[in-house]
């Protein structure tokens, strides 16, 4: 529904792309299940609340719920764009379309274990530093110092390999540009999504090397959690870098 409300209005897509992908096909149908289905298994995985206690544990959760719910809502943004802009039906592009919904059913568990390890540290932080108690529920108790780094890497791999598999989609489609017709404006916007997973998938994978390079050591999950902060730095200069070409390139097509 919400895949094909966003065809009909294009809500949010460069309008000098055509499109070739409009028409709604069993692949993105049954794609569409499966990413609802890795939202549902976050939220089946709380129980029901049985007394207050339990529901204020139950809305703490929401935060990480939250952050779990955009990341697959991006990747599932990212999916959606591929197929609205190719329209691929092809038996490769369903083998890596089947690759990712696997990656990303089995990448839904220890994104949400992360999230709420996040939430619980840092909310035990904030209230320490301002002389509240702390909650029953400390870090420790869901981790021990010494599994963290197995934690991130984990999460690191499954993070990579979403955008991995993304990457190759994006690289397939420059390949078969010919085919498809891509003028020069959608070959620069399908550069600039390849270059775009490219980043998403190195980040997760540079966490990954410092998690297993500094394992025995107490700071190696901090060192590979503070490594996705390199995400706004690099998408600020990638992102203004390319935004300016292809405003260069629209100018320079009359577009």
């Amino acid at each position: 529904m919400i895949r094909e409300s966003i065809k009909e209005n294009l809500i949010g897509m460069n309008k000098e792309f055509r499109f070739r992908g409009k028409e709604q096909t069993r692949i993105e149908t049954f794609s569409d299940a499966v990413f609802a289905l890795a939202i549902t298994m976050l939220i089946v995985s709380t129980e029901m609340p049985k007394d207050f206690t339990e529901m204020l544990t139950f809305v703490a959760d929401l935060l990480p719920f939250g952050l779990c719910m955009a990341l697959i809502v991006y990747i599932w943004y990212e999916h959606f764009q591929f197929f609205i802009r190719y329209g691929f039906r092809n038996p490769r592009i369903v083998v890596f379309n089947a690759m990712l919904l696997f990656v990303v059913l089995f990448y839904v568990y220890p994104l949400k274990f992360l999230a709420k390890l996040l939430v619980v540290i840092y909310s035990n932080i904030f209230m320490s530093l301002f002389g509240y108690e702390r909650a029953t529920l400390s870090g420790v108790q869901m981790i021990s110092n010494e599994e963290m780094p197995q934690l991130m890497i984990i999460y690191g791999l499954g993070a990579a390999l979403v955008f991995a598999i993304l990457t190759l989609m994006y690289k397939y489609a420059l390949k078969k540009s010919e085919e498809l017709e891509l003028n020069e404006i959608e070959m620069f916007d399908t550069r600039t999504s390849l270059y775009t997973n490219i980043i998403m998938g190195s980040v997760p994978l540079l966490s990954v090397l410092f998690a297993w390079i500094f394992s025995p050591y107490w700071f190696s999950s901090i060192i590979s959690g503070f490594t996705y902060m390199l995400y706004p730095g690099i998408f600020a200069i990638y992102g203004s870098k390319r935004g300016r070409k292809r405003k260069l390139l629209v100018q320079r097509l009359g577009l």
